[in-house]
C-alpha cells in the first residue's frame, strides 16, 4: 500500500493475459482480497505483490528490488 505506483501490471498464474493499469496510485492490497494466484508489479519490475491460493497459510508476499 505504501509503494508509489505510476502504473502496474496485474496478471494471474493460470492466464495468458495481463492488465496494465495506468495512474495506479490508488491501487492497494485490499483491492485484491478476494483474488488468488494473482501477481501485481510495477512496469519496471522493481517490486511485486503476490496473493497465492494458500493465503492464510502462506503469503501474501511482497518483494522489492534493492
Amino acid at each position: 500500500n505504501y509503494e508509489k505506483k505510476k502504473s502496474c501490471y496485474i496478471f494471474y498464474q493460470h492466464s495468458d493475459f495481463a492488465i496494465i493499469i495506468e495512474e495506479a496510485d490508488t491501487v492497494n492490497a485490499s483491492d485484491f482480497m478476494n483474488e488468488f494466484d494473482i501477481y501485481i508489479t510495477d512496469k519496471e519490475f522493481s517490486w511485486t505483490y503476490v496473493r497465492t491460493h494458500e493465503t492464510g497459510w502462506c503469503g501474501p508476499y511482497f518483494s522489492r528490488r534493492i
